[in-house]
């Protein structure tokens, strides 16, 4: 019934590359998921200070006031003058 048409095909130089590949990381991509390793322990390494040393002196903030934020805009004129007309008629 069906007769079977003969496939062209064509040996490629380059292997396959997706056009639009996704983001890397879990389950956006084709390659293999990798094994799990351990976190090496870390090791700690405390120095002990010299008895003779001159030792530098503490981080100093040059000042310790906080920004003031922007007014909202809510109190801005123009939109209060739209809110309530009665209080800036003339």
């Amino acid at each position: 019934m069906f007769s079977e048409t003969p496939v062209n095909k064509f040996d490629h130089d380059k292997p396959f590359k997706p056009s639009n590949p996704p983001k890397v990381g879990h389950n956006k991509t084709i390659a293999k998921f990798p094994h799990y390793m351990e976190d090496p322990p870390k090791e700690l390494t405390r120095m002990k200070e010299e008895e003779g040393a001159d030792v530098p002196k503490k981080f100093k903030p040059t000042h310790t006031g906080k920004s003031v934020p922007c007014p909202s805009v809510a109190v801005n004129i123009r939109n209060l003058k739209a809110s309530f007309p009665s209080v800036f008629r003339k």
